[in-house]
C-alpha cells in the first residue's frame, strides 16, 4: 500500500540555483530548508520551483547560486496561517539531490506525475489570450492519512 502512495507522486526537476537557503522547520530533529531553482520549460521561459530540501540530504551553510541541480521528490502543499487567511503553499519535497558546478544536462527531463482525485467540478474559462483552460484541484493521498491538494490548470 505504502509502494502505491509514493508512486503516485513523483517529481523530477533540473535547473540552476537562483537563493541561498533559507530555514523552514525541524521535525524530530531534522531540519528543512527552502531553496529557490530557476527551471527552463520546452518554450524557454523559466519558472521559479521551490524546493524543501533536508540537511541530511545537502550542506545547508553552502552558497550554491549559479550551480545546477537535480531533485527528484514529491510535490506537496501545506496551508500557511497568515493573518485572518490560509494560503496554500507549494513546494518539491526533496529525496534525492545532484549537484554541477556547471550546466550538465539532465538525464531525465522535468516531469511530474500525479494520480489522486478531483475535489471539485473543473472551472473552465478563457484566458486573457483567449485559450480556453480548466483549473482543477487534485487531492493526492499520502502516507498517514494525509493529503497534498495541488491546483492544476
Amino acid at each position: 500500500m505504502t509502494d502505491k502512495i509514493l508512486g503516485n507522486n513523483q517529481v523530477n526537476v533540473y535547473g540552476e540555483v537562483v537563493s541561498t537557503f533559507s530555514y523552514s522547520h525541524e521535525v524530530y530533529g531534522e531540519g528543512f530548508y527552502m531553496l529557490q531553482l530557476s527551471v527552463k520549460r520546452l518554450s524557454k521561459v523559466y519558472d521559479i520551483i521551490p524546493l524543501m530540501i533536508s540537511e541530511r540530504l545537502i550542506d545547508v551553510t553552502k552558497d550554491y547560486r549559479g550551480c545546477y541541480l537535480e531533485a527528484s521528490g514529491q510535490f506537496r502543499s501545506y496551508n500557511r496561517h497568515e493573518e485572518n487567511r490560509n494560503r496554500l503553499v507549494l513546494s518539491v519535497f526533496v529525496r534525492d539531490v545532484h549537484i554541477d558546478d556547471v550546466e550538465q544536462g539532465s538525464e531525465k527531463p522535468n516531469y511530474i506525475f500525479l494520480d489522486g482525485y478531483l475535489c471539485k467540478p473543473p472551472v473552465y474559462r478563457k484566458t486573457p489570450l483567449g485559450r480556453e483552460i480548466a483549473d482543477l484541484l487534485l487531492a493526492v493521498n499520502r502516507p498517514y492519512g494525509k493529503s497534498d491538494y495541488i491546483p492544476c490548470i
